[in-house]
């Protein structure tokens, strides 16, 4: 039987809600793409090394943080449903499950950067390579509870559709971020020379100060609304709950940067030149992903506050409403890294070299380009069809899926493909976009035939007068 949608088209209403939850949330993340794109770009006019070691030592810090951030961040889909049945008083415990979950999560990520030389040594990358990964890497690790209680504080207020200050705090961290990265990489004023040390310790800078800015506004603004605010002890059951719904969307996320992250250290084993411009493309790709991801996040929170009130129209429509948003961003960077790739990637260009010597990675660059305006379409129409899942609490499929699209269509066929039968960089982009491209289809097809419609998360909790 073909598949067909069945659900309403968007109505003007529904961009509204869309834009007034998911706009700020994209400026957002918009910002955070910002600081790493400059970042990148700063750490690339210091040394070619240091810009092909930061890309992998980012992915394989953001590989393990990836997963607690997305089952940290799932708060604000438990927040956002308690909301929309008017169990408002469970609120403030989610918050604070959130960040518990967070501090344990760093501990973790502290134990982790211990792996730092074996991690590095295993990607044969080269010692100098190696030697910044490490640097980069370990900076990062040590500052991992800034993300993680940031994320926690940021879904509280998405949960209660309150975006506009996640939007401010995080342009607050980026306006620091960018003129302290150019400073400590390159030595500017007071500071020393540091290079990508430098780098890893701006990024954890704005990383507290986003934090510090975030428990502020929930300490000076928040309090006293009836929310539940001051129940911070752990809640055993509520913290359960949470890890069963959030734990799959976490690993989610998780497997989805492992399958990248496996293939980025792949890549590197043919040679410095494909692996710079693997991670010049996958840095300008940023430019789309974090926004898209935003666009999820702000389908999660509309999805589970209708689903909460017992909305499915209104969470369907809000689904189309969001998918169309999310084109009209995409499709333009499309255009602009089709036909003006050369302009992009000449930004990575060391300082003082010459324009012959960075000619091979500037030529692969735009090989790789192509692969990402191609696979960037299936990304945004999967990206909010597996939002409107996870905000329905129906995060074990997406991670199900995700795990054998991975494994089946990108780990294995590039794994055989580079190191058994010697293919090269433009096999290697295919199978990344051939992965992108299933993991799409398999989260639409849930979505359209899926369970979704009838999850609840919190339905059980609600005292019989909320449940209607």
């Amino acid at each position: 039987m073909a598949l067909k949608f069945t659900g309403p088209s968007a109505h003007r209403d529904d961009y509204r809600r869309v834009l007034h939850v998911s706009l700020p949330l994209v400026a957002g993340m918009a910002s955070t793409t910002v600081m790493e794109f400059t970042d990148r770009i700063f750490v690339g006019n210091h040394s070619v090394a240091e810009v092909a070691a930061a890309t992998p030592a980012g992915i394989a810090y953001f590989l393990p943080l990836s997963l607690f951030l997305g089952t940290v961040g799932y708060v604000s889909v438990f927040i956002s449903q308690y909301r929309g049945a008017k169990v408002e008083e469970r609120i403030g415990s989610c918050l604070w499950q959130g960040l518990w979950l967070s501090l344990m999560a760093a501990f973790l990520m502290l134990g982790y950067s211990f792996c730092a030389r074996p991690l590095f040594d295993l990607a044969g990358h080269g010692e100098t390579i190696a030697a910044f990964e490490r640097i980069y890497f370990r900076t990062l690790c040590l500052g991992a509870f800034f993300s993680l209680g940031s994320s926690a504080l940021s879904g509280y207020f998405s949960g209660m559709g309150r975006t506009r200050p996640v939007m401010v705090v995080n342009l607050m961290g980026m306006a620091v971020n960018i003129p302290l990265d150019y400073c400590l990489i390159n030595g500017i004023g007071p500071f020393p020379e540091m290079g990508i040390f430098g780098a890893a310790l701006a990024t954890v800078a704005a990383s507290a100060l986003i934090f510090l800015l975030f428990a502020g506004l929930v300490i000076s603004r928040e309090g006293g609304q009836g929310l539940g605010l001051t129940r911070w002890l752990p809640v055993p059951a509520l913290m359960k709950k949470i890890l069963h719904y959030g734990l799959p969307g976490g690993l989610h996320l998780f497997l989805d940067i492992f399958a990248f992250t496996f293939f980025v250290f792949l890549v590197g084993r043919l040679g410095e030149t494909a692996l710079a411009a693997t991670n010049i493309a996958l840095s300008i790709n940023s430019l789309a992903f974090m926004p898209l991801y935003a666009f999820s996040s702000g389908t999660s929170v509309l999805v589970g506050n209708h689903l909460g009130g017992g909305e499915l129209k209104k969470a369907e429509s809000v689904t189309f409403a969001s998918l169309h948003l999310a084109l009209v961003y995409v499709l333009p960077l499309c255009a602009l890294f089709l036909f003006a790739p050369e302009t992009l990637i000449n930004l990575f260009a060391p300082a003082g070299g010459t324009p012959e010597a960075f000619a091979p990675v500037r030529e692969a660059g735009v090989i790789c380009l192509r692969f990402v305006v191609v696979y960037l379409f299936f990304d945004t129409v999967g990206f909010v069809a597996s939002g409107a899942l996870s905000g329905a609490g129906d995060t074990r499929y997406i991670m199900w899926a995700t795990l054998i699209c991975a494994l089946t269509l990108m780990i294995l066929p590039a794994g055989i493909g580079v190191l058994a039968l010697g293919f090269g960089l433009t096999f290697a982009w295919c199978c990344p976009t051939v992965y992108i491209a299933g993991l799409c289809l398999a989260t639409v097809a849930r979505y359209i035939k899926g369970p979704w419609r009838s999850m609840r998360l919190v339905h059980e909790e609600m005292p019989p007068a909320a449940r209607g």
